[in-house]
């Protein structure tokens, strides 16, 4: 322990001490305090009180400043004026420290009590049953604290799984919460989706009617592509970004290609149920197969998991194509777009599903295969 003995009157405390003494719940009913002997002790801000694996030997009576205990780095609790410190671990714990007690402010003035003043003292049988009154108040605090943490905990987990999708969530916790989520290429499904025309409502209509909307065909794609075992990386103003990961590089990626076209079609039949008056929404999907590197990207203080690479843009560009870029194929393109990676994938049966092929022009990809409904 540090820290400086404080020059006191041999013959009784500071007002300062007495009233520290009196109001911190150590010697109430008892007749003669001054039998402990307290040892008035100052600390500077930063200064060490006790360290874990000290011995338990002596309490403390904090008369001016606050202490904070701490865990490691971490200050579990701070103890202010007129209250006791100290007092748990001359009970129990071996008679050693667990944590670390440090002063908080520039000056902090304590009262010291040492445990043998205690257990020598006529009226020890009060003093002890003032620490234990004083150790269940705490508790109570303790307990106190405890739920109202794991409310907040419940709600930020909550918070979180709104912001940010499971796998996404598993990945940072594996790289820790101090470090960016770790690169890795991976073989995925990419999802892109986009309802058409939704645009031009958007500031004709109230707010929160185009909020209602919005919430409705999400829902309806969100709900299949979970469902399916699909992750939502992101929404993009009308629109969504979904993928499924497969497990390694050469494994079949038919389950996933077949979950994602399922998903794609039940997306597209909820979505065509939304009407805006009379008018119903439509709903394009681009569904392609292939590496990306995903992780966090972004800046040193805002960053997102996400995936990126040539493959990514694929996706994209097989959603927003049009019949004006159509260079070969007869028809009409269907709202659910695959690339011929992604087709090839599939079973005979759910090709069968989207058994028009054209060529078109995607932006800066050129001309591309797509298999459409």
């Amino acid at each position: 322990m540090t820290g400086n003995p404080t020059a006191a009157r041999p013959d009784a405390f500071s007002q300062e001490y007495d009233e520290a003494l009196s109001l911190c719940g150590l010697v109430d009913d008892v007749r003669a305090p001054e039998l402990l002997q307290p040892r008035p002790y100052r600390f500077a801000e930063g200064e060490i009180i006790c360290k874990p694996g000290d011995p338990a030997d002596c309490l403390w009576i904090i008369v001016n400043g606050a202490i904070a205990v701490k865990h490691k780095d971490q200050t579990v609790f701070t103890r202010g004026r007129n209250e006791v410190v100290g007092e748990q671990h001359l009970v129990g714990n071996g008679y050693q420290r667990t944590y670390s007690l440090v002063a908080s402010e520039s000056t902090v003035e304590v009262l010291i009590v040492d445990k043998r003043r205690i257990e020598a003292h006529p009226e020890a049988c009060l003093l002890w049953r003032n620490i234990a009154k004083i150790i269940s108040i705490k508790l109570r605090g303790a307990s106190l604290k405890t739920a109202s943490l794991a409310r907040q905990l419940a709600d930020d987990t909550r918070i979180l799984h709104a912001y940010t999708n499971q796998y996404a969530l598993s990945r940072r916790m594996q790289s820790g919460g101090a470090n960016q989520t770790d690169y890795k290429v991976e073989r995925c499904v990419i999802w892109f989706s986009d309802v058409v025309n939704f645009s031009q409502y958007t500031l004709k209509a109230t707010p929160e009617r185009v909020a209602d909307i919005v919430q409705r065909f999400f829902n309806a794609q969100s709900g299949p592509i979970l469902s399916a075992g699909g992750h939502i990386d992101k929404f993009i103003g009308d629109g969504l970004m979904a993928f499924w990961i497969l497990p390694s590089e050469d494994a079949s990626a038919a389950e996933q290609c077949g979950a994602a076209l399922e998903a794609a079609q039940q997306a597209a039949l909820s979505v065509s149920e939304i009407q805006i008056g009379q008018i119903a929404l439509s709903l394009r999907i681009g569904l392609h197969i292939g590496p990306v590197v995903s992780g966090d990207f972004g800046s040193a203080t805002r960053h997102q998991f996400t995936l990126i690479g040539p493959e990514v843009n694929k996706a994209a560009r097989l959603e927003q194509v049009h019949s004006d870029d159509v260079i070969e194929g007869q028809g009409t393109l269907g709202e659910i777009r695959l690339s011929r990676e992604f087709w090839q994938e599939l079973s005979v049966s759910q090709q069968a599903a989207c058994p028009n092929r054209f060529v078109a022009r995607a932006k800066n990809i050129g001309p591309t295969d797509i298999q459409t409904n």
